[in-house]
């Protein structure tokens, strides 16, 4: 799994962030929370090898993140940024196929494999539809959902989305976050996600971790969190947490 022990990051004269201990498993969805510059993204970067930490240690599997060749560590990590790379004249099926990049390198040729991969990838995230169109042409929930695939051809087991409900609307939110929580249930994957909307974090991640300042606030199952004192401490924002009569998720909504 991801451990962090005693990790932190600064910027000049300025921590953006510091987390004592921290681990992501694989098999769950973790969920990171909290205001805009709490550290979510910085913390995500540092996870995906974007950033170096000031000091500390980061490791995968027990292994410092830092003994990991580039190819080797993408085929354990794949890492989505808020901001999309252009895909300009790219098909659907054609952006997928890049996620094979780390198992046979730049000049070697895809075999059977890699295109099995591709295939796999495409029936998983439903996105047969966009395979052959222009991937600029598609709606942002259908963008989002070949970018997973892209992600999920590369074939590693850990994801990190920053922020990958941005600009969406709700329905294509609540169908981003669908396809992240199957996916991440059904083959075992570790995925990190970065997300703004406590509800839908608390709908669909296993383990919420706030940040708040650049440091841990706190974490734990959505249950543990969904209180108004935890809220409080980590928006600075009165709110009020209903359960619903049918029994759903609980529901936060400012006071």
């Amino acid at each position: 799994m991801f451990t962090l022990d005693q990790l932190r990051f600064t910027l000049g004269q300025r921590c953006l962030l510091q987390a004592s201990a921290l681990d992501f498993a694989p098999g769950k969805v973790h969920g990171l929370i909290g205001h805009n510059g709490s550290g979510k993204s910085t913390l995500l970067k540092l996870l995906a090898r974007q950033m170096q930490p000031t000091s500390g240690r980061l490791s995968l599997d027990a292994r410092a993140l830092s003994e990991f060749g580039n190819r080797e560590f993408a085929r354990a990590v794949a890492y989505l940024p808020q901001h999309l790379p252009a895909a300009e004249a790219l098909t659907g099926r054609e952006l997928v196929a890049f996620g094979r990049y780390p198992w046979h390198g730049l000049l070697g040729r895809p075999g059977a494999e890699d295109e099995a991969a591709i295939e796999r990838a495409i029936a998983l995230t439903h996105t047969e539809a966009f395979a052959d169109q222009q991937v600029d042409t598609l709606s942002g929930g259908e963008r989002q959902r070949v970018w997973l695939a892209m992600l999920l051809a590369q074939g590693s087991r850990y994801l990190l989305l920053d922020e990958p409900l941005a600009a969406l609307d709700i329905a294509h939110q609540i169908e981003v976050m669908e396809l992240v929580s199957h996916l991440s249930h059904t083959l075992g994957l570790g995925i990190i996600i970065v997300l703004h909307d406590i509800n839908l974090a608390a709908r669909y991640c296993d383990r919420l971790v706030a940040l708040h300042s650049g440091k841990v606030l706190a974490e734990g199952a959505p249950d543990e969190m969904m209180n108004p004192a935890t809220l409080k401490d980590i928006y600075g924002v009165e709110m009020q947490v209903i359960t619903p009569a049918h029994g759903q998720q609980q529901i936060a909504v400012p006071v």
